[in-house]
């Protein structure tokens, strides 16, 4: 560990660090640590010292380690954002639940279920909690389409068309290779944004029953998929389609969900949301609240930790987004429907 001065922490606030310095860790998780007067951001980790330094320096935090067990070890964190490859994740996760601190774990929860539900049980007998970082969840365009659903403006839901698409790593985060390696990421395209469609879906719609999907690469230089399709039946009933790929350049992030009495599209990227009524009734543009997309998560974790109460988005949620990401890798290999539970034993 390598420390600078201390002085000045409110021993009031939340003390925070970050594992993991990459793009999303710079970009969304230390921001949103630094905007926050709840929090005293007292350190970060990252295996490489001259990366932990640089970013330990920019944004102006007292400490840096080399050693994420060190770190917890020290009693001087509350609470860790886990922003490390997918590979990662259920070592470092299980380790700072053991050391009662508060986590939230970076997106997909792991690169299995059978870790996932490891990670779950450490988070089950700890003092601390775990949050996965499904960020999408937090979004007001997401936000206030729930709250239409839950409002019951469209009635029962029917069916639903989700696309979630982007451009992909080099678009986002064109240093680290690691996305496009399986053995590091678990997979591509689905596994990397088409966990964020899935956990919507389960979010706005319940549980998945059944479906059938296929992934494959089909514009990419990879070894990785860079598209993946699927034909979803949820437990209510209802439909949808599921799509994700790493090729779109815009993004075009959007859902059309269908009900008895109207129509809801979501638009992510504009951002927009409108509402087709019947009667003719016409269409309108629902307002969305104007506040950040990418701060919720963080500041939902802060508070969550503070109180010492159980997250939105736990450990399970995390392990259910993910078991759709896995059953659409299973039915694009066997070319058979699958179904819901799956069976963890078919991961190892």
């Amino acid at each position: 560990m390598i420390s600078s001065e201390t002085e000045g922490l409110d021993t009031e606030n939340l003390r925070a660090a970050v594992i993991g310095t990459g793009a999303i860790a710079q970009r969304l998780h230390l921001p949103a640590y630094r905007k926050s007067e709840q929090v005293d951001l007292v350190a970060v980790c990252d295996v490489e010292e001259k990366k932990a330094a640089t970013v330990a320096a920019e944004f102006g935090i007292g400490s840096y380690y080399t050693d994420y067990v060190e770190m917890l070890e020290s009693g001087a964190v509350d609470a860790v954002s886990v922003c490390l490859p997918n590979h990662l994740h259920k070592e470092v996760v299980c380790t700072a639940l053991e050391h009662d601190v508060h986590v939230l774990c970076e997106k997909p929860i792991s690169t299995s279920l059978t870790e996932a539900d490891a990670m779950i049980d450490a988070a089950d007998a700890s003092d601390a909690f775990l949050m996965i970082d499904q960020t999408e969840r937090f979004n007001p365009v997401y936000e206030k389409t729930k709250e239409l659903l839950e409002k019951g403006v469209i009635g029962d839901v029917l069916s639903v068309r989700s696309r979630f698409s982007h451009p992909g790593p080099e678009g986002w985060s064109p240093r680290s290779t690691w996305f496009t390696d399986a053995a590091t990421s678990g997979g591509g395209a689905l596994i990397d944004i088409g966990v964020h469609n899935a956990d919507l879906v389960n979010y706005l719609f319940g549980s998945v029953s059944s479906l059938s999907g296929y992934s494959d690469t089909l514009s990419m230089d990879a070894d990785v998929e860079d598209t993946a399709v699927a034909a979803l039946r949820f437990e209510s009933g209802a439909l949808g389609t599921f799509e994700t790929a790493w090729r779109t350049d815009p993004e075009s992030i959007e859902m059309q969900i269908v009900g008895e009495e109207g129509v809801i599209y979501v638009d992510k990227v504009a951002p927009s949301l409108r509402l087709e009524l019947g009667n003719d009734c016409g269409t309108v543009d629902v307002p969305i609240p104007d506040r950040s997309k990418y701060d919720g998560p963080v500041e939902h974790f802060i508070q969550s930790a503070k109180a010492n109460s159980e997250p939105t988005v736990t450990g399970r949620d995390g392990k259910r987004a993910l078991e759709v990401v896995m059953a659409i890798y299973r039915s694009s290999e066997s070319e058979n429907r699958v179904h819901f539970p799956l069976e963890t034993e078919v991961e190892e």
